[in-house]
């Protein structure tokens, strides 16, 4: 009996038949094409090897102070390399294990021998787990890769790490650790074409350990490398800088230059704003591996080419002991009884500068910091109440008290408001002319009838409130940016502008400028917030009787070849002073030195050198705190050399003095002991 359901089957398994004939059809006429009629040629591509080039990076450049002593090298050392032709980067749960055993190994290989390696993951390496503030940018960076919400925890990051790379068996403190490494290495674009560097310098014991037990590391291999390597580890620390990994968002603008992910390079000082010259070019080895995968030759096919030598305008033998003396300085100020004036000394910096073309001679900032452990110490140092990262040399702004005072006279005398020797005011201690408005600034003593030299000499305010109540505040303002207050100076490695009191500023803060506060500006206090290097570049352009030159830090660029550049000194601004402007402060910051009520007698009346200074007490903005201690000077006064500036934070004005004869001391001993130079790459102590 016919069933229409039986009949249905019946089609379909006709229908299936058909299909499966087709497919059968279909591979059979393309076995054929690959076997038969292609066979030749898919046998020769299986025969064909596989040619990779793999970048083999250049040493940096040195970098050397002005008599060639090395203050920045490069030392041959070892770095531990993931090389993918042979680490396993399976995904099974046993190629995972693999790999997570593999880091942690050597990890604690590296920990035992006190050795750093390669982890810029933006969690904290403690439990509960937190994200490092300084690191927003990585942070969203990581948030976005392993696709987290924007307002994601740390904790949740963590977590969906552990996951993604199978932890879940590992410690909290193992999970970190490998964690840290997987990130780098997913981040760095672990490629055979780019090697993954785990750690960029390991002592020779690590690098044996390693060898000894290649079988259990596969696929890590130990190489020479060069590694930065800092003469003296503290000398010129905010200066140099600093080298480091680069960061993903750092390699957008990076990559389209030639760099790799796996690169270091400059973050901070010279290291980062000679970058171009430090970096050499790096040589190509070339990797050729056969069809099935085995590596059968490796070759160096392009040598590397070592980074330009960078030789700057610092004194390497003067900056060592300026820092020093400032050390010791802020030591000797703090161990005072609480209270003392200048015993909460918060900071302190010296500039020296040279005259004759504006290169920075010494520059010297405390609290300064350890290059050699800086990457270690990174957090510990950010966190740090004192900020020693912090450059105040160039980028901390400070009251300058009556240091202001020379250029409001060479400002009076060149616009003919005064004279060498004219009095048009008494000092009867009180400034009165505003009195009706209920503001009668002081001075700090009864100077009666008083030159304008003497002014300078004994630092009368009273005749330089009354000077710069008639000068105005736009005219003093047009010298002072020309003399290099608030302004930025030139030096390559970064500053900041300062603030230069006046109407602009106030209403950019939306407050109100008094004509009293022209008074206030005229002695440095008001708004006035000036850079230690911008005090130096105006003691320099006294100096230079009103030339102005761009600071800098680069003397030179030496090629690997031998070729040097050199860099010219370019002028910045030149101020139009009349002769009589000129020879008046001069004699007025000579006086300073030598006049039985010089303010800066007691330090420099029995110097074997001519100094012209001016002393300054800048009060801060907290009344509880010690006065800012300022000091500019230029010096010998018949044939200026150098120009200096030096600023005690919260640490009074006679130890800014004080501070400021011994490092000139420094200079013209050491310029008249004529102690030759280091030899080029000998290592200094």
């Amino acid at each position: 009996m016919y069933h229409p359901k039986h009949s249905l089957n019946k089609r379909r398994a006709v229908a299936l038949a058909l299909i499966i004939v087709f497919v059968f059809l279909a591979f059979s006429i393309r076995l054929f094409q690959i076997q038969i009629v292609e066979g030749e040629k898919y046998a020769e591509m299986a025969k064909r090897n596989e040619v990779i080039n793999v970048t083999i990076q250049a040493s940096r450049g040195e970098i050397l102070d002005r008599y060639m002593t090395p203050m920045a090298i490069n030392r041959t050392s070892f770095s531990v390399v993931f090389d993918k032709a042979f680490f396993p980067t399976g995904t099974s749960e046993e190629q995972q294990k693999l790999q997570n055993d593999i880091i942690l190994s050597l990890t604690g290989l590296l920990s035992e021998n006190d050795c750093d390696w390669n982890d810029t993951l933006p969690i904290s390496d403690k439990i509960p787990y937190s994200f490092l503030e300084e690191r927003q940018s990585s942070i969203k960076n990581l948030k976005s890769r392993i696709t987290m919400a924007e307002y994601a925890t740390a904790e949740q990051c963590m977590n969906q790490l552990v996951e993604q790379y199978s932890l879940e068996k590992y410690t909290p403190v193992q999970q970190r650790i490998i964690a840290g490494v997987r990130n780098e290495i997913d981040i760095r674009q672990f490629a055979i074409k780019n090697p993954f560097t785990f750690s960029s310098d390991v002592t020779e014991q690590v690098y044996n350990k390693i060898l000894e037990n290649s079988s259990v590391f596969t696929g890590v291999i130990v190489q020479p490398t060069p590694v930065r390597e800092y003469v003296n580890k503290r000398v010129g620390a905010h200066l140099l800088g600093t080298v480091g990994p680069i960061y993903p968002e750092e390699y957008k603008s990076l990559k389209d230059k030639g760099y790799l992910l796996n690169d270091t390079v400059g973050k901070s000082g010279v290291e980062a704003a000679l970058e171009s010259e430090l970096r050499g070019i790096n040589g190509v080895s070339t990797v050729i591996r056969d069809a099935s995968g085995t590596v059968v030759e490796k070759k160096e096919t392009t040598p590397p080419v070592p980074g330009n030598t960078v030789v700057t305008t610092l004194d390497y033998d003067v900056q060592k002991a300026t820092q020093k003396a400032l050390a010791d300085s802020i030591k000797k100020l703090r161990a005072q009884r609480k209270g003392a004036n200048g015993q909460d000394v918060s900071s302190g910096s010296v500039v020296m500068l040279d005259v004759k073309n504006g290169g920075v001679i010494v520059s010297a900032s405390w609290p300064d910091f350890d290059l050699s452990t800086y990457n270690k110490d990174y957090l510990k140092l950010y966190n740090d109440k004192d900020r020693p990262l912090f450059n105040r040399a160039l980028n901390g702004a400070f009251a300058c008290g009556s240091t202001m005072k020379p250029g409001v006279a060479l400002a009076g005398v060149t616009e003919g408001l005064v004279s060498r020797s004219s009095a048009p005011i008494f000092c009867n201690r009180v400034y009165s002319f505003y009195a009706s408005s209920n503001y009668s600034p002081t001075c700090m003593g009864y100077h009666r009838k008083i030159s304008t030299v003497n002014a300078i000499a004994e630092s009368c305010n009273v005749f330089f409130y009354d000077l710069g109540r008639r000068i105005g505040i736009d005219k003093m303002n047009e010298y002072s940016k020309l003399f290099g207050l608030g302004q930025k100076t030139g030096i390559e490695i970064g500053e900041a502008s300062g603030i230069l009191a006046g109407p602009a500023y106030r209403k950019s803060i939306g407050a109100v400028w008094n004509p009293g506060d022209t008074c206030a500006a005229a002695i440095g206090q008001s708004d006035n917030m000036f850079t230690p290097i911008q005090l130096a570049a105006y003691a320099m352009t006294i100096a230079n009787d009103g030339v102005r030159y761009k600071t800098h830090l680069v003397k030179s660029v030496r090629s690997y070849d031998g070729n040097e550049t050199p860099v010219k000194p370019q002028v910045a601004a030149t101020v139009k002073l009349s002769k009589e402007a000129i020879d008046t402060v001069r004699e007025g910051m000579v006086k300073a030195t030598q006049y039985p009520s010089g303010t800066a007698r007691s330090h420099f009346s029995n110097a074997p050198y001519t100094v012209a200074a001016k002393t300054g007490t800048a009060q801060p903005g907290n009344k509880n705190r010690s006065d800012h201690g300022v000091f500019i000077a230029y010096a010998p006064v018949e044939n200026p050399e150098v120009a200096i500036a030096v600023v005690l934070e919260n640490g009074s004005s006679g130890p800014s003095t004080a501070l400021a004869r011994v490092v000139l001391d420094a200079y013209f001993n050491s310029k008249n002991e004529g102690a030759a130079p280091t030899p080029q790459g000998e290592l200094l102590p």
